[in-house]
């Protein structure tokens, strides 16, 4: 230890630095105060330098590492200033050779990095080139400003423009947000002003007749984001009644969701609606034909012309998706069969013999698929009032025809039910009435029975008869006599739904088997137990009720309606068999269901 602090501070043997300058003050002043301010210099750059980056914490990866190098070499330096200040009285020649040769070490990194940076430092642009390129962003700037500008005023006199274009016209154009309040209209209707309309809903503007039609199309198109079309007709005291063609797309937010509707609702009784569609080819009125086109895309109402040879010369939204190709330069013998060439040519040939209009309502075959059509005919005219054409405006009201269908069906399915649920509560009642003893007995018992055929048929309705969940039916029918979740009632299964008619019967086994439980069975008392498990096995669905922890049972000794309508009724009723064993621990039933009872 004594040699390493002799190395470091110096033996006796060695004199002190200040022995060579002969001690003279003023060298040893000269040497030290230099070597001192050095030192000080030394250590004030590198806290300049830290302090520069604490305040500059952008500047990371190689510049800041490079940065805390310069900082470690002038703090060496420093530090071998120091020593060369201490030498003066202190002969540690070994600390300060050391300190020099880290100083050293430190120098030639420094130095390394440096050139290795030259190339990086060179490249690196002057401030001129800088202020070069920042004025060269400015007039960039300023361009884009310009052009910004000058798109905002030739979107404001494209706009200008089209409400020019819609002033006057038979047309209103206005958009919704979700919550179907107007954000914007363009020319109103009604005598209404827009600030009696913006912020308002349907509800407030339209009569309720009129806003029962409308909103669901528009909340459709707000979900869907597919446009729809309906044609309303809209009431009101002092005037004829006004019909509108309301045509609704939806509008897109930046997100790329639907942030709303923009409505196009063309007025249909204007006097010069087929005037405006026979003058298209005028300049004049070139910009009206084309909105009355875009108004009738997508719409159930087409229009089109036939000459006197009753060829086709004109139509707009062809029907059932066709194209206009499909009928122009064409006649009617080209494109329906004799059948419907037989509904239509007379009545068109009629109106431009006569110049009298006509109506006809007619069952056709368009492209494959048949359509209903109320269609009428106006002949056309020119200036001298001859007829020159038939002009046809058809509406297409298959979707009116497959309602009243599917209303009929609805309707027969209706009679059908009930004409079997009156059948099966005629045949409970006689059942009941022949085995109860008083009239209350035979109330209380047919009610309950009545009660559970509610049950199933509410979890029916539920599920618009398209079946039931087996489970669902179970837990319905224990509900009647006890809490489910009791913990007396284990259910397990996986989820099953069988057919309508199929749930009804389970329906009646199930209240039978719950009646019984509930006043002679496990679910009389604390103690008792009620387990009901149900699998499929190869398409076929056995359900077990089994009962424990209740009352001894003792077999009946006569046949009661439950038995035998769980037998005899509900079994052979569901395709399938239905045992049911009097066991003195508790009773037992299998009920057995066949496949073509399941729904999938």
């Amino acid at each position: 230890m004594q040699d390493i602090i002799n190395y470091l501070l110096g033996a006796a043997s060695f004199m002190p630095h200040g022995y060579c300058l002969l001690w003279r003050p003023d060298l040893v002043a000269l040497h030290a105060i230099s070597d001192g301010l050095i030192a000080l210099a030394y250590i004030a750059i590198p806290m300049a330098i830290l302090t520069f980056l604490r305040q500059r914490p952008d500047i990371t990866g190689t510049p800041r590492k490079t940065a805390y190098l310069f900082i470690a070499f002038i703090l060496a330096c420093a530090l071998t200033h120091l020593t060369a200040l201490a030498t003066l009285w202190v002969p540690a020649y070994g600390a300060q050779g050391l300190i020099k040769a880290t100083t050293a070490i430190i120098s030639v990194v420094t130095a390394f990095v440096v050139w290795r940076l030259l190339r990086q430092l060179i490249d690196m642009p002057s401030v001129k080139l800088l202020e070069q390129a920042n004025e060269l962003l400015a007039k960039e700037n300023r361009a884009l400003n310009t052009a910004v500008g000058r798109t905002k005023a030739e979107l404001a006199r494209t706009n200008e423009l089209f409400e020019t274009a819609l002033t006057g016209s038979n047309i209103s154009v206005f958009s919704q947000d979700r919550d179907l309040k107007y954000t914007w209209i363009h020319n109103p209707r009604f005598g209404l002003e827009k600030s009696e309309i913006l912020g308002k809903s349907d509800v407030d503007v339209l009569p309720d007749a009129a806003a029962d039609q409308v909103v669901p199309v528009k909340r459709r198109v707000v979900e869907t984001g597919e446009p729809s079309s309906t044609y309303i007709g809209i009431e009101r005291e002092d005037t004829e009644p006004l019909y509108f063609d309301l045509i609704v797309h939806p509008t897109f937010g930046e997100d790329g969701k639907v942030d709303g509707v923009l409505c196009t609702a063309v007025d249909m009784t204007e006097k010069n609606f087929y005037e405006i569609r026979l003058a298209s080819m005028a300049a004049q009125l070139a910009e009206a034909n084309k909105r009355f086109e875009t108004a009738l895309d997508g719409s159930i109402i087409t229009v089109f012309e036939q000459d006197r040879d009753l060829k086709y010369v004109h139509m707009v939204n062809p029907p059932n998706g066709l194209k206009e190709d499909a009928f122009i330069g064409k006649t009617d013998d080209e494109i329906f069969n004799e059948d419907d060439q037989l509904k239509l040519i007379p009545v068109k040939k009629k109106v431009l013999e006569t110049g009298e209009s006509a109506v006809v309502e007619v069952d056709i075959a368009m492209d494959g698929a048949a359509k209903f059509y109320n269609v009428r005919f106006d002949p056309a005219r020119d200036a001298e009032g001859a007829i020159t054409s038939v002009i046809g405006t058809a509406v297409d009201l298959t979707y009116k025809r497959d309602n009243e269908r599917q209303m009929h069906l609805v309707m027969r399915e209706l009679t059908h039910r009930s004409k079997n649920l009156l059948a099966v509560i005629q045949a409970m009642a006689r059942q009941t009435a022949a085995r109860s003893d008083n009239p209350d007995e035979f109330v209380e018992v047919f009610s309950a029975r009545l009660q559970a055929m509610a049950a199933s048929h509410d979890l029916l309705v539920s599920q618009s008869w398209y079946g039931a969940d087996i489970k669902e039916l179970i837990v319905a029918h224990l509900s009647q006599s006890i809490d489910p979740q009791s913990p007396q009632i284990i259910l397990e299964g996986p989820g099953k739904s069988i057919t309508a008619d199929a749930a009804q019967n389970l329906g009646l086994a199930l209240h039978e088997l719950t009646t019984n439980a509930a006043k002679y069975g496990a679910l009389s008392v604390l103690d008792g137990k009620l387990k009901v498990t149900w699998a499929e096995n190869e398409g076929v669905v056995e359900l077990k009720w089994e009962e424990t922890g209740g009352p001894e049972v003792v077999p009946p000794k006569r046949n009661g309606f439950g038995r035998m309508l769980l037998e005899q009724l509900v079994g052979p009723a569901l395709d399938g068999e239905v045992k049911v064993e009097f066991a003195p621990d508790g009773v037992k039933c299998t009920i057995t269901i066949p496949a073509k009872q399941l729904v999938n």
